[in-house]
């Protein structure tokens, strides 16, 4: 009597653990081993390409959520916004990414009743199928001006677009940034 419930429970166990199989996106960073950026103390923005400027309000406000936010991270790390020879200039660039994923396991569970009695099923097969996500990869460049020379890359994927919440576009800055060395003084 007590194995009619254990087989769906040892199903579902199934379908939660290939549930959880997709991994999250993880930020990616590399960092100029040469580079004394600690030592560094000001930033600033690298000039901006005119004739790439957008006239769309939605995309001018994301631009000044994502500059926000690399700002933001920046500042909490001890740099100081400079309008004038900054030590560091910094640039991003959001591109579209897409990644598809297979999951190697499917689970079918199934119960019934037909006139008194009760019956179950499981059903696990192989080759469940694949899965498209969709979103940005935002990456992040900082350049020593005194060398001119890529010091800090840091990526990550997200949902972000021209009209995502401030909060959204922080969140995956904040994780393309995380790896980003705090200024000794």
């Amino acid at each position: 009597m007590g194995t009619r419930w254990q087989i769906p429970i040892l199903a579902l166990s199934f379908a939660f653990l290939s549930a959880c199989m997709h991994a999250p996106a993880k930020p990616e960073s590399r960092i100029d081993p040469n580079a004394n950026i600690p030592s560094m103390a000001t930033f600033g923005w690298q000039p901006a390409n005119s004739n790439l400027v957008s006239t769309d309000v939605t995309e001018r406000k994301f631009d000044e959520a994502v500059r926000a936010a690399v700002t933001t991270e920046l500042q909490h790390r001890g740099y100081t916004l400079v309008e004038r020879d900054p030590d560091l200039l910094v640039a991003y660039d959001v591109s579209p990414f897409e990644k598809t994923s297979s999951n190697p396991f499917s689970v079918g569970v199934g119960m019934g009743s037909w006139g008194g009695n009760v019956g179950g099923g499981v059903g696990v097969g192989t080759g469940g199928g694949t899965s498209t996500v969709q979103g940005s990869r935002v990456t992040v460049h900082v350049v020593s001006r005194k060398t001119d020379q890529e010091v800090y890359l840091g990526t990550m994927t997200g949902n972000i677009a021209p009209g995502s919440s401030a909060a959204d576009v922080s969140g995956v800055v904040s994780q393309a940034m995380r790896d980003f060395p705090a200024r000794r003084p």
